[in-house]
């Protein structure tokens, strides 16, 4: 009953229900998705200005450091690199190697090395050869090439808002700023009724007036 007129503030509404969650949720879903349909080309842009001034340096900047921390395997595979695309493209073997499988198809054709059947089937088999070199290089080649970070084609990436705009998520955030609200109204109501209940001025010095009259 004191003298006070403090007012206690107005106690907030309900908690959100999971109806209305949804409903602000649908309200806000076309803002979202026009957004990022309008952030989403701004993005892929940026992405590939980027790319087109850093992505070489920086590659080189990393071939640099490979080359600098591992100077033999570096040179191992660029070496074996080139051999490989020799080997792949070659379209006859080395001196070497084509005077030894001769000399082993003449000794298995004997007398008949000099025959047409014989040079047929020397010729047949070489060619044979031939390709199955052409395919160990390739091999090769492809090995090695499985080694290397090799650009592909990516698309773009984009921020996807509505990824995690879910109704779920409007319900959550919600609630977590109704339940973080309501203490400090509990505390404010409390605090406002102590001193709404507190005497006034006037009532506390009639107070210690009688208190005096009474000890008299």
């Amino acid at each position: 009953m004191g003298g006070n007129s403090y007012e206690a503030p107005a106690a907030p509404a309900a908690a959100p229900t999971t109806a209305e969650s949804v409903d602000a949720w649908v309200k806000a879903m076309p803002t979202v998705f026009a957004e990022q349909m309008r952030q989403a080309p701004l993005e892929a842009q940026q992405q590939l200005e980027l790319l087109q001034q850093y992505g070489l340096p920086m590659s080189q900047a990393a071939q640099a450091i490979d080359q600098a921390l591992y100077p033999n395997t570096s040179a191992i595979q660029e070496n074996l690199a080139g051999i490989a695309t020799q080997g792949a493209n070659a379209t006859q073997m080395p001196d070497w190697m084509r005077q030894n499988y001769l000399n082993e198809y003449n000794s298995q054709l004997g007398t008949n090395a000099g025959s047409p059947m014989g040079a047929e089937y020397t010729s047949r088999n070489m060619q044979n050869q031939l390709f199955s070199q052409q395919q160990y290089y390739q091999n090769l080649g492809l090995s090695l090439a499985g080694r290397q970070p090799l650009t592909t084609a990516q698309s773009p990436t984009y921020t996807n808002y509505m990824s995690s705009f879910t109704p779920t998520s409007v319900a959550t955030q919600q609630q977590n700023a109704y339940n973080s609200y309501m203490p400090y109204w509990s505390q404010y109501a409390n605090q406002q009724a102590m001193i709404n209940n507190m005497p006034s001025q006037n009532q506390q010095a009639g107070m210690a007036w009688g208190q005096y009259l009474s000890s008299r």
